[in-house]
This record gives C-alpha cells, sequence and structure tokens, in this order.
C-alpha cells in the first residue's frame, strides 16, 4: 500500500512492507559500497597488517596466510552475521508501516506491531540508494544503517517522490544512483 499526500508545505509517502535477510543484505551491501576506494584500501589493511605481525613473530609465511585468509573470511562473516541479526529482528516485528514526510517536524515514523519509532531529518546522516531500495543512514562519522526502504513497496511516480524528498533533505552518500 503506498499512499501520497500532497499538502502546500510537505508530501508524505507511506510504505507498507516486511523485511526480510534479502533486504538487509541489499542494506548493508550499499552501505559497504559507499567507501570509496579510500575506504575499500582501507578495509584490506586490518588482514594485511595482521598478517604481516604474525610473519615477523612466527617467521613463517604459512601462518602469515593463514592469517590472512583468516580475518578476510572474518569479515565476510561479519555481514552475513549482520545481516541474519537484523532479519530476526525485523521477522518479529512483523509488517512494517514507514511515513515519510517532507515536513520540518516529523521525517520518518516507522511503526509495527509492537512498536513506534520516529526520528527528525537532523538524526539522519544521509541515504544510499541501491536498485532494490534506499537505505537511511546514521549521522557522521558512523554512518550506520538505521533503515531500509524497499522499492517493491512503491509504484515508480512514488519512488521518485520519495527519492526527490530524500534529495531535499539528506545527503546522497553513493558515487552514483544505481540504473534503473
Amino acid at each position: 500500500m503506498t499512499e501520497v499526500r500532497s499538502a502546500a508545505e510537505s508530501t508524505v509517502v507511506e510504505l507498507s512492507y516486511e523485511l526480510g535477510r534479502p533486504d538487509w543484505s541489499d542494506a548493508f551491501r550499499g552501505r559497504g559500497k559507499m567507501r570509496g576506494i579510500r575506504g575499500r584500501l582501507q578495509a584490506w589493511l586490518v588482514p594485511v597488517l595482521f598478517a604481516a605481525s604474525v610473519w615477523l613473530i612466527s617467521h613463517s609465511p604459512l601462518a602469515a596466510a593463514c592469517a590472512f585468509v583468516g580475518c578476510l573470511l572474518g569479515l565476510v562473516a561479519r555481514t552475513r552475521v549482520l545481516v541474519a541479526k537484523h532479519a530476526k529482528v525485523a521477522a518479529t516485528m512483523g509488517p512494517c508501516t514507514v511515513t515519510v514526510s517532507d515536513s520540518d517536524g516529523e521525517a520518518v515514523c516507522f511503526t509495527g506491531a509492537h512498536m513506534e519509532t520516529r526520528r527528525g531529518w537532523k538524526s539522519l546522516g544521509g541515504y544510499v540508494e541501491t536498485a532494490a531500495g534506499f537505505v537511511l543512514l546514521s549521522p557522521a562519522p558512523h554512518l550506520l544503517v538505521v533503515h531500509y526502504l524497499p522499492k517493491r513497496s512503491l509504484g515508480r511516480d512514488d519512488t521518485d517522490r520519495l527519492r526527490g524528498i530524500l534529495d531535499r533533505r539528506l545527503p546522497r552518500r553513493a558515487a552514483r544512483p544505481p540504473q534503473h
């Protein structure tokens, strides 16, 4: 269900959906891609430094290689664990209704069966658009995933309206928008 109301001073887009594992996977993948080349090189820094320190201490290239591969597998597993935990929490909440408003007061209202959360525009640090949805982020310097708004719950015109609201109110944190 999508509802769009235009008033003299605000536009409201309402989404109703249920989040699953593919949604959270897309959210964390979109968050990871916003780092740019510098951030991606920094992601390799920890495994390389750890492997170098193991090699210096043990004088064994095999131990250093194992440490490097272990760090890389740990980074991949960390993302999968985060996705699984977010999906588990979302499954207990059930269907969710999100209202995004262009007004100065209340920006985003998340309503589920057992909770209601309201966030103002100043409590959000930006957003990332992926091919399947919009990822709302916390303010800098952390830019953590706050919530995910899937495009499947919107029509084409409503997607453009939501993108317009987010562009007016939040900085886009991705290098380029996805291809449609």
